[in-house]
């Protein structure tokens, strides 16, 4: 009389269940088999039935495979399990049988064939684990206690008499190498562990070498033991010599140190979850930019178009509050962002032609104020002899010296702070500049000196309380000159002043070279603009309010759109000059509503575009530019930049757009979308499962998409896996290469990069694929 087996299917998804049942009855098994579709719920079914034997998939809702298989096993349940995985995942796999379970299949064979075989090795392996338990616990009760301290050392030995060629071998060696102690000992047995080629090499190496110079040497290499577990093993050998000196044994000791390998394996992992957290980190305080720049945009505007208006005195004095307080806080904002990309090594460096001159005043003119406000003299002093025209980072250059002098002038009550730059060295193509920055303020203990330099701290609580500031001006300082191969150094004494110096190296540049400094005060007309149709794209409505208040000090009136998809709408019916382009908005980003107009919208698609953004990094400006945008504005803005920005694009480099090489469109022939050949052969004929199938997948489908679009767009991580993970069968049993493809990529960008624009992007052509190969299957009458 055949045996009925009692199967139980705990899997989530539908599809996967249904195709496990099917391969079941088709395999020629007798069984009876139940299906849940939850963790829970499989619990419950396992503690009121005995079963004998349990298909239980990856991923559910509410755990994971690996730990409800641990669950299952730790309340001593020994139902063989047969672990479901998407793909041929070596690594899931591994874990699977680690944990318990009796094998493991993926859900690209769940057919007749391969689920009987399947659960033939499944119940064979069960019963051989089972007898094999028996047989450990029954070899445990008789072992001595001086095995029992072998074991806990994982120490073995062995030797090999080099006359006749026998070898001995001790438990615990049997014991590290998973093989019952009665087996043949020889150094041919020994040799067949070795999985690595090179590390049988190594071994036999070795013994020839201590044959011959009656070394010990020490050495590693990994076995793969009789029960195919990778181990690592660390090993002393040592020869030894008869009456007559000649090498006549070999003797041996090894070390199982899988642990410590494991340890090693653990910290490197603990290395990358690391340097993950440093691209979280810098997300997050990229956005944190942008959510204080998009109402500091509004503030600081609407502040410049409230000094040209009439003001008494008292709204003077408040205006005038408002923009210094405005200005303090962008400093506050950038410095954390300078500490952002120093400390993820992103810090880049340009090499243009400057003026020294022109540079240094800049900073001193910028910084007057300050000093006349505070009553102390602000002064420079310039080495006339110096070479003005050099080759370097101005901006760099500026931001270091506005630091340091702007930090003299902060904790200088009375006196004066002064700029002194002179030339250390100079070469035909080289000059080695000192720059000096001496003041008449506080100073500084001398053992404080060290610690104003690391982050967030400055030199005691009372300077904080007093004098503000974040701690970060002097790190991030200190790191931009280092990056540059400098050093900056500190003389100071506490009630007399400071002095901060440091030393750079600059090219000269040839003669004939015109200076090209970043400093100007040229200012453009706004006429240019009077028959110029605008838009703006943006979401904020203060931002809203302030640009049609800058574009009515110039006499313009723009169009706004709230959102991507009016954009889409307005730049259909009008015909635009330029658009002003906002980036974090809901419906649709600006680099997706970008790359919408350079590939979908035709003659419209040329229309010169500006991003405004408040993610004020160099890596965003190169996302603009990268996804077809013209030029590029942080806010907050001036005026008279955005004006530069506008005339540069309209007037001067009109009709010069060039498309990146990689803006192209994702092109789908919708014929080729779907492959029925896979289903065919699965269905064997079965025309009623494919029309299930594909009903399963048209009502299923645009829910799951609704839910990965919305994960992906609201970085929700762990809900965008587990619907990826759900949509893989399905697009795997239709055919659909191009969707597995993109799915692949995905779950790759999850891996390495979950924060990432590459893995929105990539959902975005999923669900494009995904729109399409809906509407073939609505369209397609036969399979």
């Amino acid at each position: 009389m055949a045996v009925v087996l009692k199967i139980l299917i705990i899997d989530d998804d539908k599809i996967d269940s249904i195709t496990i049942s099917r391969s079941i009855s088709k395999s020629g098994i007798i069984a009876e088999v139940d299906s849940v579709f939850s963790a829970d719920e499989g619990i419950e079914k396992i503690q009121s039935l005995k079963y004998d034997l349990i298909f239980l998939d990856y991923m559910m809702p509410d755990t994971d495979g690996i730990s409800f298989l641990k669950k299952v096993r730790e309340s001593g349940i020994e139902t063989p399990i047969i672990f479901v995985t998407s793909q041929g995942d070596e690594k899931i796999a591994s874990q699977a049988i680690l944990s318990g379970a009796s094998d493991y299949i993926p859900k690209t064979l769940l057919t007749p064939d391969g689920i009987s075989q399947s659960i033939r090795n499944a119940i064979n392996l069960h019963d051989s684990i089972k007898l094999r338990k028996d047989t450990e616990l029954a070899l445990k009760v008789n072992a001595n206690r001086l095995l029992e301290a072998q074991k806990l050392a994982k120490i073995g030995s062995w030797e090999i008499n080099l006359i006749n060629n026998e070898a001995y071998f001790s438990d615990e060696f049997f014991t590290i190498f998973e093989v019952e102690n009665q087996a043949i000992a020889s150094v041919d047995f020994f040799k067949s562990f070795f999985t690595d080629a090179k590390d049988l090499a190594l071994y036999e190496n070795n013994l020839d070498h201590v044959k011959n110079t009656n070394a010990e040497v020490q050495f590693q290499h990994s076995i793969t033991s009789k029960k195919g577990t990778l181990k690592y093993i660390n090993v002393f050998i040592k020869c030894l010599n008869d009456g007559n000196g000649k090498p006549c044994k070999i003797l041996g000791t090894i070390q199982d140190i899988s642990e410590q390998k494991r340890t090693e394996a653990e910290l490197i992992k603990a290395k990358e979850l690391a340097e993950n957290a440093v691209v979280i980190k810098e997300q997050f305080l990229t956005n944190m930019s942008h959510e204080i720049r998009t109402p500091m945009n509004g503030i600081i505007g609407f502040a410049r178009i409230l000094e040209s208006t009439n003001l008494d005195n008292d709204q003077k004095q408040s205006v005038e509050a408002i923009k210094k307080a405005s200005h303090n806080l962008m400093f506050i904002i950038n410095d954390i962002l300078d500490f952002s990309k120093i400390e993820a090594n992103k810090m880049t460096f340009e090499a243009v032609n400057f003026s020294l001159s022109k540079t240094v005043n800049y900073v001193i003119e910028l910084l007057f104020l300050n000093a006349k406000e505070k009553k102390i003299k602000l002064l420079s002093n310039i080495d006339p002899n110096i070479n003005d025209d050099l080759i370097g980072d101005p901006t760099k250059l500026s931001q270091i010296l506005m630091n340091l002098v702007g930090n003299a002038l902060k904790f200088t009550e009375k006196g004066y702070v002064e700029m002194v730059v002179t030339e250390m060295l100079e070469t035909e193509s080289d000059s080695l500049i000192k720059f000096s920055v001496i003041d008449t303020g506080i100073g500084i203990p001398e053992d404080k000196i060290d610690s104003i330099f690391e982050s967030f701290n400055q030199a005691s609580n009372e300077t904080t309380r007093k004098y503000g500031g974040t701690g970060l001006g002097l790190t991030i300082t200190r790191k931009l000159v280092e990056l540059q191969g400098g050093k900056i150094t500190v003389i100071s004494v506490v009630s007399k002043g400071s002095e901060f110096s440091f030393s750079l190296k600059f090219k000269k540049t040839q003669k004939g070279t015109a200076s090209n400094t970043k400093l100007k005060n040229t200012v453009i007309a706004p006429d240019f603009l009077k028959d110029k149709k605008i838009l703006l794209v943006e979401d904020n409505e203060l931002n809203q309010l302030l640009a049609m208040k800058v574009f009515g000090k110039w006499n313009k009136e723009i169009d706004i759109a709230a959102n991507g998809k009016i954009a889409i709408e307005k730049i259909t019916n009008n015909d635009y000059d330029i658009i002003l382009m906002d980036i974090q908005m809901p419906e649709m980003d600006g680099n997706e509503l970008t790359r919408f107009i350079r590939t979908k919208m035709g003659d419209k698609s040329m229309i010169p575009i500006i991003a405004l953004t408040a993610h004020a990094t160099v890596e965003e400006e190169k996302r603009c530019l990268h996804n077809g945008m013209n030029d590029y504005l942080s806010k907050p803005y001036d005026f008279n930049v955005l004006l530069e920005k506008l005339h540069l694009n309209l007037i001067e480099n009109k009709g010069n757009l060039i498309l990146p090489p990689d803006l192209t469109t994702h092109e789908m022939t919708i014929e080729k979308l779907v492959n029925f050949n896979y289903l065919k052969d699965f269905a064997d004929g079965d025309d009623t499962f494919i029309k299930d199938m594909v009903s399963i997948f048209l009502e299923k489908t645009p829910q799951t998409m609704a839910l990965i679009l919305e994960s992906n767009k609201n970085d929700d991580i762990k809900t965008l896996k587990e619907e990826i993970h759900k949509l893989k069968s399905s697009i795997s049993l239709l055919g659909i290469i191009k969707a597995s493809e993109s799915v692949n990529s995905i779950e790759k960008e999850l891996e390495i990069n979950p924060l990432g624009l590459k893995r929105k992007e990539e959902v975005i052509h999923l669900n494009e694929i995904c729109q399409l190969a809906i509407k073939e299957l609505e369209l397609v009458e036969e399979y």
